[in-house]
């Protein structure tokens, strides 16, 4: 382990002080067990004798253990990564690294909350392991309007039916993906605070919560007269207009105002860019496609390209004097 340590730390510095070698590692093992237990928590019978909800079997001890080995983790990997606050300071990086500081960040938290997903998959492949998709499809063939039948008094009829109607609302890859997108986004929101913190520092980030409390409650002032003069959709602009202002500002004031002010607009940067993006795409989607909601994944990737950019205003501003 020492030796591990010592490679990395001599080669990738950066790897050893995000601890996401050790992190992902054991992250993995939880998976792992996670799939085994959700593998091994449902039998035939869960399939064959009633409707089978995905997640009836992940409450209530699987998702105790979920939050306890999720919280260990993270909790472990913020202590190990405060005792190397001197590497923030005195450690030479450009923006490309910061960027990957970040992109670390999001793994370590991603991986370490989204049990769920292997648990579920567990079951999924204990699903297809009974039940192939040939034998569904025959027993479809058999029973083309089993469906409709009120009458479950035979045996095999009842059994056929809910086989039938467990692999037509088993997770699947669309459902999957539909879970992997939530854990993604509270990945995201996770890992940006952290980032916040480990870029500029805590105050700082105290000082950007409090000046958007702030700066929501002048908004809210002004909703009032906006939207008796321009309609409801004006107050959501109104924030997200706002919300790019502040970001646009945090870039073109950086160097002609104090680094602390900079700090505060850099961190309402980062925070805020999530929800005005998904806000934007709500308010343009909605009058395009009235029912959608914008997809995770695209916000997902374009929070990632605007970190990219946006780390070499973060470079600019940590090479900055004090």
């Amino acid at each position: 382990m020492k030796k591990i340590e010592q490679y990395l730390l001599e080669r990738y510095p950066s790897l050893w002080n995000t601890k996401i070698v050790w992190l992902l590692g054991i992250a993995l093992c939880a998976h792992l067990f996670f799939f085994l237990f959700g593998f091994f928590s449902v039998n035939e019978e869960d399939f064959s004798t009633k409707y089978f909800g995905t997640i009836e079997k992940f409450f209530p001890i699987a998702f105790l253990l979920n939050f306890v080995i999720s919280t260990l983790l993270l909790v472990g990997w913020l202590v190990q990564m405060s005792k190397n606050n001197a590497f923030k300071h005195f450690y030479p990086s450009n923006a490309l690294k910061l960027f990957g500081q970040f992109v670390q960040y999001f793994l370590i938290v991603f991986a370490s909350i989204s049990f769920f997903i292997s648990f579920v998959m567990g079951e999924d492949v204990r699903f297809r392991c009974h039940y192939s998709s040939s034998y569904v499809a025959s027993l479809k063939l058999q029973y083309p309007t089993i469906e409709n039948k009120m009458d479950y008094d035979d045996p095999q009829l009842q059994e056929a039916y809910y086989v039938i109607t467990n692999a037509e609302n088993k997770i699947g890859v669309v459902k999957i993906l539909g879970y992997l997108d939530i854990f993604m986004m509270i990945a995201l929101f996770f890992s940006l605070i952290v980032f916040c913190v480990r870029v500029t520092n805590v105050r700082s980030f105290l000082f950007g919560i409090v000046f958007s409390h702030v700066l929501a409650l002048l908004l809210a002032i002004l909703s009032i007269i906006t939207v008796f003069a321009l309609g409801g959709d004006s107050v959501a602009w109104l924030y997200i207009l706002t919300a790019y202002l502040m970001i646009f500002a945090s870039v073109y004031l950086l160097g002609h105002i104090s680094k602390l002010h900079s700090a505060i607009l850099i961190n309402f940067s980062l925070i805020v860019f999530v929800p005005a993006s998904y806000s934007t795409l709500l308010l343009i989607e909605g009058r395009l496609l009235p029912s959608s909601l914008p997809n995770n994944y695209v916000i997902l990737a374009a929070t990632f390209v605007f970190i990219y950019f946006y780390s070499r205003v973060l470079h600019q501003w940590k090479a900055g004097a004090e």
